[in-house]
């Protein structure tokens, strides 16, 4: 498994070279065995007569769609990647306090904090939508709640080193925001 986060701030072409095409599911494998033009590196091995994608790895690439340095997503690109859409309510599980045998919080947050985390997550989130040009792929996800403790359950911490920096962003330009 290949995990390349926001895989759309990179040029396809230089992360995956001529590789591209071997990562469509009709050439995996050593059907689609590629020579790359640094073959004659490769002296020995499965790879000596080329280059392939076995049918087993899988990519998974990460990406934020309201990212303002990325306007579009090449046609190949999408054809040769399966495309799911997580939201901020799909998140709002990790804040649930999570412990290992010996009742140490090892993911999540304590019980009061995450059900306030979880309020407050859902207000702002109602706010940002009722924001003309703002939807729900504005919305605040869970893993920025998920700094409370950082700061001790401070929210106040919270909102002036995070949130508030990313509403800024979301709403600079927008006239009808202000």
């Amino acid at each position: 498994v290949f995990i390349i986060d926001e895989i759309n701030r990179g040029e396809v072409a230089k992360i995956f070279g001529e590789l591209f095409y071997c990562i469509d599911p009709g050439y995996r494998g050593e059907k689609g065995r590629i020579a790359t033009q640094y073959q004659n590196l490769v002296t020995s091995g499965e790879f000596q007569k080329g280059f392939f994608i076995p049918e087993n790895v899988y990519i998974i690439g990460t990406m934020n769609d309201i990212d303002r340095s990325v306007e579009s997503m090449d046609f190949a690109f999408r054809r040769r990647f399966s495309w799911i859409e997580v939201k901020s309510i799909d998140t709002v599980g990790m804040l649930d306090p999570k412990y290992d045998d010996n009742g140490e919080l090892i993911a999540g947050l304590e019980t009061d904090l995450a059900d306030e985390a979880k309020r407050r997550m859902k207000n702002l989130n109602a706010e940002i939508s009722k924001i003309e040009d703002l939807n729900d792929a504005y919305h605040i996800g869970a893993s920025y709640f998920l700094k409370l403790k950082n700061y001790g359950g401070d929210s106040g911490k919270l909102w002036d080193y995070h949130i508030k920096g990313i509403l800024q962003e979301y709403l600079r330009g927008n006239p009808k925001a202000q």
